[in-house]
């Protein structure tokens, strides 16, 4: 493997883990949301909506790397896509090497950032779940 490829995979496999923390904390978080108080869910809420405001540009510019590699590899299958393999140019491979490089890297960065979103959307179900059962609670209980 080479050590560009091995570093992508180190830098992807670090993304993940930290998303998979953030998603099992998030979980732990969701079983005890009785036991935590508004306040720290409002405040993770208020973290996740600041990392994604952070994030914008590199999904943005991530969508913008996505769109355009699928671009250029449909239109590369339509002028035949087999010219560089029959013509074994190194510096050709070496750029489609870095092309889908470029778009592993961009394909995850929008994971991660879907990640977020679906931490955020977590996040908002259970402070609307929380205004919800003390509605229902205020009702059943007599002041």
């Amino acid at each position: 493997m080479s050590e560009r490829i091995s570093r992508l995979c180190d830098e992807l496999r670090i993304k993940l883990h930290g998303m998979d923390r953030r998603l099992e904390a998030l979980k732990s978080n969701g079983v005890a949301t009785f036991d935590r108080s508004q306040d720290v869910l409002e405040s993770q809420l208020d973290r996740v909506e600041q990392r994604i405001y952070d994030n914008r540009v590199t999904v943005e510019a991530a969508n913008v790397r996505v769109k355009a590699w699928l671009a250029e590899k449909k239109a590369g299958s339509v002028t035949g896509e087999a010219l560089w393999t029959e013509r074994h140019k190194a510096h050709l491979l070496e750029a489609r090497a870095d092309d889908a490089e470029a778009y592993a890297i961009a394909v995850f960065e929008l994971a991660a950032a879907a990640a977020d979103e679906a931490t955020l959307a977590v996040l908002q179900a259970l402070l609307a779940r929380n205004d919800a059962d003390v509605a229902v609670l205020c009702e059943t209980e007599p002041l």
